[in-house]
């Protein structure tokens, strides 16, 4: 795993939600438990696309579970694949 990706993640993950900073954001979580419900994925979806500059259909974002699954998704992306 790209650890600076996923230290970025984490970054637009505490932005999103006041209850994260300064919690330990685990590549295993769940994003509901971290409390991005269907509407929150939206806006994190956008944060994620401006922040890595990438775009990301909405079935793949569909598909992430874990911090884990965006991080390798965003990963692909980037790599172009």
């Amino acid at each position: 795993m790209n650890h600076p990706v996923f230290a970025s993640l984490c970054d637009v993950l505490r932005k999103r939600s006041e209850e994260l900073v300064g919690r330990d954001i685990r590549p295993a979580d769940q994003l509901t438990d971290l409390g991005i419900d269907s509407l929150e994925r939206l806006s994190l979806l956008v944060d994620v696309e401006d922040t890595f500059d990438v775009r990301i259909d909405d079935a793949d974002l569909d598909a992430v579970r874990t911090v884990e699954d965006l991080t390798v998704l965003v990963e692909r992306l980037q790599s172009g694949n």
